[in-house]
Formats: structure tokens, C-alpha cells, sequence
């Protein structure tokens, strides 16, 4: 049963929130039995709310008529104008702050000269800005040719750049929260080239609609351009524009989006405590260290004394702490992604897939499908418990991010159920659907488990002799019998966050060793490695532009080999796997070969 056929469910098929209703009359409905009425209880209205949040019936990104009319007028165009403020903002925002900071100690005691030339100083830079952003706004114009999107700027020197219609990859709307208080958003057009076009291939300040008519125009002259080179191989550059794109309004044939209860779970089960706690340690020790400066708290030379005075509740204090930063840091991780997942919702078209989420900084990425390079699935401890997964598409993108992830990765669905997996690939990049199901996987051999475990352990010998010589070297200098009260605890300390580490290398270690798989059908390889975290790639052979086997001398001992791919994705996420048999890794390279 495909993901859409089924009811409450993470991945939840809708009808198309623009279909036209029947106008046919119709007869009158008998009259329901009476019913008792009962009030709706706080906890069932607060589910309701969430989710109407976070299931919108209609994109936030959904197109104007007479917006998308005025993006499509034939002539150079400009930014909508209130662009220029927003760019003003954001150029001035980062000189105030640091003027602020510099002044801070003098505004906080009261000092109000110092305000007001702050406040001026704020005044003169926004402006300066304002006329430098509007200058930009002029010299910056973009226009729809025959060739391509023609995109001019500069001031001084006057640059142009063409992006070729066939040659695009991805089309990314985002607003972050100033734009969105403005009715503006980015358009990012991304042709895996963007580490040369940079901010070129960017159009900013555009309203809704406009952004959603040039998308869609932009892929509408897409298949016209791939069509015209399928069809007339060779043909003229004049003759180019000829053949008019096809423009019919069009719907997506499968709609997909993540219920209030799924989006919950999908934000709980992928926190990320342990990182959001050290973040939060870390500010606390840049605060303490802020005060000793600033006089507020006078630990010189008192460090003997404040230990004696704490030590008898060292540890509970120690571990209350930890667990006070740990609570922080999954509630703080939670919310981020409750924002983050917000509103989620992706639509499959017949040539592209259009993925949008965010509460407070919206995104909307619309792929071409025959760009993807390759699916990824991928598991976190919690998630491997409850059976989800998060599916990942990964197209040619620059290096870099794209709304807090790499440029080319997409998240095709943030919170799936493993058993609709290929139900939900068959409605949005069918060429997937089924192939975990259709390979023939290996596993590792039991030398692949010693070798992870010899892996695991290596290092827990040169830790130790490496504190052992820095204990014996602070003793013949002194430092640890004068810091005694400090060495002591550190030195406690190292060694059970190493003990920790050691037992999570080693979990890791057989959990990647018992789950890891290989295999292939007749057109996909598939790969499943890590432990802790696992990562399910399937990638087109197609797509495969290099596959190398390697084996060092340990290796060819053992019979074991390391398996590589690459793609033009130039990502290596999920796409090696280490220690398969040295056999199976010759049929892989024999499989991936050019045939005759």
C-alpha cells in the first residue's frame, strides 16, 4: 500500500487543494441523527491548531495572477523596491552591533552621550547603506532571452551572466523572517556551477507570485529547450526561440504532507542534545570568562580555597549540571526543528519536485528529477527503535549550505515510516521505488567485525601513554602538586569521557559491521553502512562516474577490499563501504563496467 493511500500517517497523500468543486446540484443530504454535544477538550483544540499550522492546504508560496503576469513581461526587470531596505538593514545591522558592543560598558552605566552617538553613528551607517543597496538595485536587472536568464549588475565594472534553461538543476524559494514581514523571498536558480556564479545566479527582492511564475516558467522553457535538443540535434542558434513553451496551468500529481502528531515526533526523534548542551557550556565558560575580566568574579589565586569550600558536593553538582545543559539542549534542539519541519509539504510534478517547509525562515527547493544523483535514507539511534527515516534526495549543487543543509541535498520527507518507503518513492521519484526490494544484499564477513573492533581500540593506548607523560611532565615541573585542586578533577574527568567514547566507538563499530549491505539489481546500487547512525543509498548506474576498489596490505591479507563511489554530486555521504569481501568488490566493479 503506497503512502498516500493510507489515513493518519506521516506521509499523508492530499487531493489537489486546487481542484474546482462540483456546481452540479445536488440532492439534499438526510438529517444525522441527534447527537449529544460534547465540548471539545483543550488538549484535543491545541492538536487541531498545531495542525492546521503545520498541514497548510495551500502553499505560502502560492501564485498570484496578476503578480505572475507582471514577472512574465517581456523586457529587463527590476527587484520589487522594498528590497532595497531589506538590504540596508542587513548591511548596516552587523557595523551597529559592533559600535554597540564597543560601547556597551558606558550605555549600561548610564553614560548618555555615549547613547546618542551610538544612536547617530546607527543613523549615518544605515544610510550610507541605504544608498549603496539602491545603487545596486538599479544596476541589477534580469530578463528571459532565447538562450537563457540573462542577469546583469555592477556598478562600476557591468557583468552579465546567462543561465542556460537545460542546464538547470534546482530552483530554491526562501524568505527568512525580515523578508517574510515584507512579502518578499529569494529566488536561487542552482546549475552546479553556483561556486563561480555565487550571488549572480540569485534573484532577490520578488513578491510570491512573481517568484512562483518565474519557477515555473523558468522549468515550462526547460522541457521546450531539452525537447527542441532531443528533437533537432544541431539546429541553429537563431532558430533557437523557436516553438513556443507550452504554458497550461499545471498540477502536481501527487501531493504529500507531515501531520501535527508525525511532526512532533519527527522533531523529538532527531534532536541533537549533546551538541545544543556543549554550545551551552561553551557560552557559560565565554560568560564566566567575561566577568573575571570585568571584575565581577575573582577566582585568581582562590582556586585552593573555593575547592575546599565545593568539594564535598562536587559531584552531584556536576552531574545536576549536566543534566540541567542536556534538558536545555533537547528542548532547545526540539524547537528548532519544530520550526524547522513546519508546514512541510512536497509536490510531484512531471518533471520536477517542489519541497517546502520553515515557520519563521520559509524554503521551497524544486528539483529536477532526472537531476537527482542519488536517494539517501537515513537513521538515527531513535528512529532505528520506532522505524522512521529520513529520505534524502541529492542533486549537483556548489559547495555549501542551502537553509541549514548541504547546497545539494533535499529533504524529500523528514519523518517517513521504513515499510511506506517505497510507496512514497513511487509517487515522487518512481524511478526509485522498489529497489531496496529488487537488490540481492550481501553482509559483512567476520573478519570485517575484527577489523572494526581493531578500529575501535587503536587509539585508547596513545591516549594513555600521551596523559601519562603530560601527568609526569607537570610533576617534574611542579604545576601539579602548586594546582593540584585543578589537575586532580581534570585528570578524572579525561579519563571517563574517554572510558565513554571508548564504548560508543566500540557500539558503533558492531553495529556498522552487523547492518552494513551491499548489492545491486540490474540499473541501481545500493549501500547501507554506519551503525549508530545509518545511511541507505540507491544510486543509478547511470549516475555512477566513478567506482574504485582499493585494498591496502592488511586488506589483501584478510580478503577484504574498500569500495568507493562517485557521482557528479561530489559527495561522499553513504557512497564507501570498507571491508567487504575482496570477491564481492570485483563483482561490483565487473557490474559497473562498460558492457558491449
Amino acid at each position: 500500500m503506497s503512502a498516500g493511500a493510507q489515513g493518519e500517517k506521516s506521509a499523508r497523500r492530499e487531493k489537489d487543494p486546487r481542484d474546482v468543486p462540483d456546481s452540479r446540484p445536488q440532492a439534499p443530504a438526510p438529517p444525522a441523527p441527534a447527537r449529544p454535544s460534547r465540548e471539545p477538550m483543550p488538549v484535543d483544540r491545541l492538536e487541531r491548531d498545531l495542525e492546521r499550522l503545520a498541514v497548510p492546504k495551500r502553499s505560502l508560496f502560492e501564485r498570484d495572477a496578476d503578480a505572475g503576469r507582471a514577472a512574465l513581461a517581456a523586457g529587463p526587470r527590476r527587484a520589487n523596491p522594498l528590497s532595497v531596505l531589506v538590504d540596508a538593514v542587513k548591511g548596516a545591522s552587523g557595523f551597529v552591533a559592533l559600535i554597540a558592543v564597543a560601547r556597551v560598558g558606558r550605555i549600561l552605566s548610564g553614560d548618555l552621550a555615549a547613547l546618542g552617538q551610538t544612536a547617530l553613528a546607527a543613523a549615518i551607517i544605515f544610510v550610507v547603506c541605504l544608498g549603496f543597496s539602491y545603487a545596486a538595485w538599479r544596476a541589477r536587472t534580469w530578463e528571459f532571452t532565447p538562450k537563457g536568464l540573462v542577469v546583469r549588475w555592477g556598478l562600476a565594472n557591468r557583468r552579465e551572466l546567462t543561465v542556460p534553461y537545460e542546464h538547470i538543476h534546482t530552483v530554491n524559494m526562501s524568505s527568512e523572517l525580515l523578508e517574510r514581514l515584507l512579502g518578499l523571498m529569494t529566488l536561487n536558480l542552482d546549475t552546479g556551477a553556483a561556486s563561480d556564479e555565487g550571488d549572480a545566479s540569485k534573484l532577490r527582492g520578488l513578491r510570491a507570485g512573481e517568484a512562483e511564475a518565474l519557477r515555473a516558467e523558468l522549468f515550462c522553457r526547460k522541457r521546450s529547450a531539452e525537447r527542441r535538443a532531443d528533437e533537432r540535434d544541431g539546429v541553429a542558434e537563431g532558430e533557437a526561440g523557436a516553438g513556443a513553451p507550452d504554458r497550461a496551468e499545471e498540477r502536481p500529481i501527487a501531493v504529500f504532507t507531515l501531520g501535527g502528531r508525525d511532526l512532533m515526533l519527527a522533531a523529538a526523534s532527531q534532536m541533537s542534545a549533546g551538541s545544543q548542551a556543549l554550545a551551552l557550556v561553551i557560552m557559560l565558560v565565554n560568560g564566566a570568562n567575561q566577568l573575571i575580566e570585568w571584575g565581577m568574579l575573582d577566582v585568581v589565586g582562590r582556586g585552593e580555597e573555593l575547592m575546599a569550600g565545593v568539594a564535598p558536593i562536587v559531584v552531584p553538582v556536576v552531574l545536576a549540571f549536566l543534566i540541567v545543559a542536556l534538558l536545555l539542549g533537547a528542548v532547545v534542539s526540539f524547537v528548532l526543528n519544530l520550526v524547522r519541519y513546519a508546514g512541510y509539504r512536497v509536490e510531484r510534478y512531471a518533471d520536477r519536485v517542489v519541497v517546502e517547509h520553515g515557520l519563521l525562515s520559509r524554503s521551497s527547493r524544486a528539483l529536477a528529477s532526472e537531476r537527482v544523483q542519488y536517494v539517501s535514507v537515513r537513521q538515527g539511534v531513535i528512529r532505528q527503535l520506532i522505524g522512521y527515516a529520513e529520505v534524502r534526495a541529492v542533486v549537483v549543487a556548489a559547495v555549501g549550505e542551502e537553509d541549514g543543509e548541504p547546497a545539494g541535498e533535499v529533504v524529500l520527507h523528514p519523518f517517513l515510516r521504513i515499510g511506506d518507503l517505497d510507496g512514497f518513492l513511487a509517487e515522487v521519484l518512481p524511478c526509485y521505488a522498489g529497489v531496496l526490494g529488487r537488490a540481492e544484499l550481501g553482509r559483512l564477513g567476520p573478519v570485517a567485525l575484527r577489523r572494526a573492533m581493531v578500529r575501535a581500540v587503536i587509539w585508547w593506548p596513545f591516549v594513555a601513554a600521551a596523559v601519562g607523560i603530560g601527568m609526569w611532565l607537570l610533576g617534574l615541573s611542579g604545576l601539579a602538586e602548586r594546582a593540584a585542586w585543578l589537575t586532580g578533577p581534570l585528570v578524572v574527568a579525561a579519563a571517563v569521557l574517554s572510558a565513554v567514547l571508548l564504548v560508543g566507538l566500540v557500539t558503533d563499530a558492531l553495529l556498522s559491521w552487523r547492518f552494513s549491505r551491499y548489492g545491486h539489481t540490474d540499473r541501481e546500487l545500493v549501500l547501507v553502512s554506519g551503525g549508530l547512525t545509518r545511511c541507505g543509498v540507491m544510486v543509478s548506474r547511470a549516475h555512477v562516474q566513478h567506482l574504485a576498489v582499493s585494498a591496502n596490505p592488511f586488506q589483501r591479507r584478510a580478503g577484504v577490499a574498500s569500495l568507493a563511489v562517485r557521482t557528479a554530486a561530489s559527495r561522499a555521504d553513504g557512497l564507501a563501504l570498507r571491508d567487504l569481501p575482496a570477491g564481492s568488490a570485483d563483482a561490483l566493479l565487473a557490474w559497473f563496467r562498460p558492457r558491449g
